[in-house]
C-alpha cells in the first residue's frame, strides 16, 4: 500500500493530506498518556479508543475488573460507533487533518486485526501517511500501571492479574506488511516516548535524503 506523505509534525506549510499515527499495545501500557503528550506538540485530533467504546460502555454496566467477558452484542454496538467515526473522518474531515489513534490490539484476535486495517484503509483513502506504533511494556510495569484510579473513571480495565496474564500469554498485534515503529516504553517517560514517535514521524515525512 503506497501512501503519500503528510505535513510535518510542526505543521509547517505542507500541501499533502495529513498523517495518521496509530498507537497500540496492551491495556495499561500508557497509550493515552503518550498520545496526550504527542497532542501537546502536534496539531492533530486524538481519537482514543475509549472515546468510541464509552459511547456504549457508558450506557451499560461495565466490569472494569475484567471478571467477565463483554458480549458480542456489546462489541457489535461498539463497532457500529467505530464505523460511523471512521466514515466521518474519511468523508467529512478537512484535507490535511492529522489524526492520532489509540487501541488495545492483540495478535490473533480477529476483530483487532480488522480494526487495524480499517484505520490503515481510511489513511490510504485520504492519501495520508500512516505510522503504526507498537508499544511494548514488561509485565511488572504493566501490572503497576493498570491500577491507576483514572483508568476506572474512564471505564478501562483495572485488574492487575488480568493484565499480567495477558502480558505473559498473549502478544501485541504485529502489523505484518506495514513499516511500523516498535517502542518499549517500560522505562520511558511519556514525554520521551512522544518525542521518539514524533522524531520518527518527521523523518518519514521528510522522505529519503
Amino acid at each position: 500500500m503506497t501512501l503519500s506523505p503528510g505535513p510535518s509534525p510542526k505543521g509547517e506549510g505542507s500541501k499533502t493530506n495529513g498523517a495518521f499515527v496509530y498507537l497500540f499495545g496492551f491495556a495499561g501500557s500508557g497509550k493515552l498518556t503518550i498520545a496526550k503528550a504527542i497532542a501537546e506538540r502536534w496539531d492533530c485530533i486524538l481519537v482514543d479508543n475509549h472515546s468510541i467504546n464509552n459511547v456504549i460502555f457508558g450506557l451499560i454496566d461495565i466490569d472494569s475488573k475484567g471478571t467477565r467477558e463483554l458480549s458480542e452484542q456489546v462489541w457489535e454496538a461498539v463497532i457500529r460507533v467505530r464505523h460511523a467515526a471512521l466514515d466521518s473522518i474519511r468523508k467529512l474531515s478537512r484535507p490535511g487533518r492529522n489524526f492520532l489513534f489509540t487501541n488495545e490490539l492483540i495478535e490473533g484476535v480477529e476483530r483487532h486485526h480488522v480494526w487495524f486495517h480499517e484505520v490503515a484503509q481510511v489513511a490510504a483513502d485520504r492519501g495520508a501517511l500512516f505510522l503504526p506504533v507498537r508499544l511494548l511494556v514488561d509485565a511488572d510495569e504493566l501490572e503497576r500501571r493498570i491500577t491507576s484510579p483514572e483508568r476506572e473513571e474512564k471505564l478501562k480495565l483495572t485488574n492487575p492479574e488480568a493484565a499480567r496474564d495477558r502480558s505473559e500469554n498473549e502478544d501485541v498485534l504485529r502489523p505484518e506488511g506495514y513499516d511500523h515503529l516498535e517502542l518499549d516504553v517500560t522505562r520511558l517517560e511519556p514525554e520521551e516516548s512522544a518525542k521518539r514517535i514524533l522524531d520518527d514521524l518527521e523523518r518519514r515525512l521528510q522522505g529519503p535524503r
